[in-house]
């Protein structure tokens, strides 16, 4: 037996209520990175309290500004004093690499140890780097880190060679105070992106064609605060949908945004589920029979990423054969190894999962190898016959806010308790 912290989940009960959605935590992470471009008080609203943030103000803290936080407000003032993500810092979260653009163009330097986050994959930063030495940065790398330099940036045409969302953010924010147009070509669209852009242009920024491939950015010498709100988190609003499918019942999603969804819905949309927006609620009903889908990940406005696991938890309920492509990571499919566990018949082909959702699903003890994956297992414990046990909960709370509170609020059978998890 080992101690662990864990998820103890009985399935079975179907979800109904309200959910409040929070901000999104892709959109508010860069926010906070962006606020390091002004010596001015910036305040991100509706930020969630998850680890990612806590750890993304430690970052900021770590960098010499000020931060504090009144409720889902967090305030960021004064000017960075140090130019070096703090190692322990960087190793922990992926998301201190949104700090390399702010500090670059703020600074003119920035060393940026291996940073962390989940293993879905190389998630190599390449695209970043060629992006700022086209700005005119000199780009070093060490044994475990890299240092960005510029004396100064210049506007350019910068052509990604993949829709990355994190480079698409990170050049955006150097080219800011880049002299100059600059022109970032294949750039991500993510509803995310346009978060930032908000805050940026309330800041003094001057950028256009944000949500499409090309974005224009024509370079501004200073910025000022301002206070802006994120996009409401699709992911979450995913999540919960994800759930109510497999327990069944009815939940009303308030503040989730229709508008962006359009990608994550859809897969669930059938002769047994019920979806309706009205007045930024969205209310989603299901009565657990699912049907066999074919879904395919890829950059907005395709089905996101990070919403493979949760859906395929879906898809081992439904009737037939459903097929899950992964176009986005490499190395995705953790999760697989644990939804077999619990009865799943899912067959791996290079980067699609083929799953048969005819056999059912019991309990089982699991272990959460990275956030979407932790959701999806979740989402899987919700609509099995008995218990399960899930641990690996840091990954879980790096996106998810009291994630046991938002399901048993709902009417699902979930705590969270610390002792000896079953073999």
């Amino acid at each position: 037996m080992t101690e662990k912290t864990y998820l103890r989940v009985k399935g079975g009960s179907p979800l109904c209520g309200t959910y409040n959605v929070h901000g999104a935590k892709n959109a508010v992470l860069p926010m906070l990175a962006a606020s390091v471009m002004t010596e001015d008080e910036v305040t991100v609203t509706d930020c969630p309290y998850i680890s990612d943030v806590d750890d993304m103000t430690e970052v900021l803290r770590a960098l010499g500004v000020a931060v504090s936080r009144r409720g889902r407000d967090v305030t960021v003032s004064g000017k960075p004093t140090l130019t070096e993500i703090p190692p322990h810092l960087a190793c922990a979260m992926r998301s201190s690499v949104f700090m390399l653009g702010a500090l670059l163009a703020e600074t003119g330097e920035v060393r940026l140890f291996t940073p962390g986050g989940c293993r879905i994959g190389a998630r190599p930063l390449d695209i970043h780097f060629d992006g700022f030495r086209r700005l005119g940065a000199c780009v070093e790398y060490g044994e475990d880190y890299v240092l960005c330099r510029a004396e100064k940036l210049t506007g350019a045409d910068v052509i990604l060679k993949y829709p990355s969302v994190g480079a698409t953010e990170n050049l955006i924010m150097a080219a800011v105070k880049a002299e100059g147009r600059t022109r970032l070509i294949g750039a991500a669209r993510e509803p995310e992106i346009v978060s930032l852009v908000r805050l940026l242009v309330k800041m003094g920024a001057d950028i256009a064609g944000e949500g499409t491939p090309v974005i224009t950015v024509n370079g501004v010498r200073e910025l000022e605060g301002a206070v802006c709100a994120p996009v409401a988190d699709r992911i979450v609003t995913g999540t919960v949908m994800a759930a109510v499918a497999v327990a069944g019942g009815r939940v009303e999603l308030n503040g989730a945004d229709a508008s962006c969804l359009g990608a994550v819905i859809s897969p669930f949309l059938s002769s047994h589920t019920y979806l309706v927006e009205h007045g930024g609620v969205l209310v989603f009903e299901s009565d657990r029979v699912l049907a066999a889908t074919d879904v395919v990940t890829g950059p907005y406005p395709l089905f996101p990423t990070d919403m493979q696991a949760p859906f395929m938890a879906c898809q081992c309920y439904a009737s037939g054969m459903s097929s899950m492509r992964e176009t986005v990571f490499e190395d995705r499919f953790a999760h697989v190894a644990e939804l077999r566990k619990m009865g799943a018949d899912i067959a791996l082909a290079g980067n699609t999962a083929f799953v048969d959702g005819s056999r059912g699903m019991k309990g089982a003890v699991m272990h959460a190898a990275d956030l979407r994956g932790g959701a999806g297992l979740l989402v899987a414990a919700l609509g099995a016959e008995g218990e399960s046990f899930i641990d690996g909960l840091r990954y879980l709370d790096r996106g998810y806010e009291n994630i046991e509170r938002i399901m048993s609020n709902l009417g699902g059978k979930v705590v969270r308790e610390s002792g000896s998890l079953p073999e």
